[in-house]
């Protein structure tokens, strides 16, 4: 995993000082006074804060955020508030906390083009097994999943492979899949194959070189997810994306 690391100029030491925290440090930014560090880890996609006492080295939990991916990091210069912008469901937002308060406030409301934002659809995370065992149990994959809501009918499915290989679907803005699940009732699946980032250095390398085809098994094990979700139509199921989300698309 990315971890934060303390390296001094003059010794070449390295202290690891997020040895604890099995996720992927995405960002940090130290506080004008030097006393505060925050950062941002991948919790299966979704962003969690951190805040870390430099001279201790003791981490404590920042407040619980909306799902999304946080962005900027940019302290004040007293050092007592931090900003920051979280990029989730209904668009791109700026929040400000207060280190003496919870939980954070939102500063800005993101135009839409005049779009009804509580009628977006936020995804749910889901996991299933796939093909292959790890340490004697089945693999497991994750997606996020985005339901019509007032369908009549089984929903038929989109699976959206995101680029890369080596990216992550994160639940962030997209206001083409938005379009898709409000108004054509289209239920969209964006799994994270073997490969995706954000899961630890081991999960990314699981498709590099001959294994590459492993990851368009793990699409295989999607439909088979498809086929028992009773909302779903799996005789009505397509594959998109682009770049090597293309490449999986044909594969598929």
């Amino acid at each position: 995993f990315r971890r934060v690391v303390r390296y001094d100029l003059r010794t070449d030491d390295e202290e690891v000082l997020t040895e604890d925290i099995d996720l992927d440090v995405d960002r940090l930014e130290i506080s004008p006074n030097g006393r505060s560090l925050v950062f941002s880890a991948n919790e299966k996609g979704y962003s969690r804060l951190f805040v870390m006492d430099t001279k201790r080295g003791r981490k404590t939990p920042g407040p619980r955020l909306a799902p999304g991916e946080v962005e900027d990091f940019r302290f004040s210069p007293d050092s007592r508030r931090l900003g920051f912008t979280l990029n989730g469901t209904a668009g791109k937002d700026v929040f400000v906390w207060d280190f003496g308060k919870r939980p954070p406030v939102q500063w800005t409301d993101s135009e839409v083009g005049g779009l009804d934002k509580s009628q977006f659809v936020s995804p749910e995370l889901v996991s299933y097994d796939t093909f292959d065992s790890v340490d004697g149990k089945p693999r497991q994959i994750s997606a996020f999943v985005y339901r019509p809501t007032g369908a009549t009918t089984k929903a038929p499915v989109l699976i959206y492979v995101h680029g890369g290989p080596e990216s992550q679907f994160r639940p962030n803005f997209n206001a083409f899949i938005q379009y898709l699940v409000q108004e054509l009732k289209i239920a969209v699946v964006a799994p994270n194959v073997r490969g995706s980032t954000g899961y630890g250095k081991y999960f990314v390398e699981l498709d590099n070189g001959p294994k590459r085809m492993d990851s368009v098994r793990d699409i295989g094990a999607t439909l088979d997810w498809i086929a028992r979700q009773p909302a779903f139509e799996p005789r009505r199921v397509g594959v998109y994306g682009g770049s090597y989300g293309g490449f999986m698309s044909y594969a598929s």
